[in-house]
């Protein structure tokens, strides 16, 4: 019996999802060989909760971008169309929690968790 109750905590505070649960955010501006990438602003935001990362970013005075990826452990990743290409967004939660937006420019960084 206490093998069977050892073996079900352990399970739960194993999965990514339990651990990392919260809402994260990055400010910040861009970097690349764009011309204007190091005066666009950006702004993203997310939850991670049942196994997704579920937000979105907005360069000052642009539209706002959705996305929403399933956590591969700690790291999720995909391709968000944005009408003109592609963003591919790549994040981690892990200790050391940061995201990536490449496309057009680079955004990202360390995330603050709030």
């Amino acid at each position: 019996m206490r093998l069977g109750i050892a073996a079900a905590t352990a399970l739960l505070l194993a999965t990514p999802a339990a651990h990392a649960a919260g809402k994260y955010t990055w400010d910040g501006y861009g970097t690349g060989s764009y011309n204007n990438c190091f005066v666009y602003q950006m702004h993203i935001e997310f939850v991670v909760e049942n196994g997704r990362a579920v937000g979105w970013w907005q360069q000052k005075d642009r539209v706002v971008r959705n996305f929403d990826l399933p956590l591969a452990g700690d790291q999720f990743s995909g391709k968000i169309n944005i009408g003109t290409g592609d963003m591919n967004v790549k994040g981690n939660i892990g200790s050391s929690p940061e995201i990536r937006l490449t496309g057009y420019c680079n955004f990202g960084g360390p995330l603050k968790k709030v």
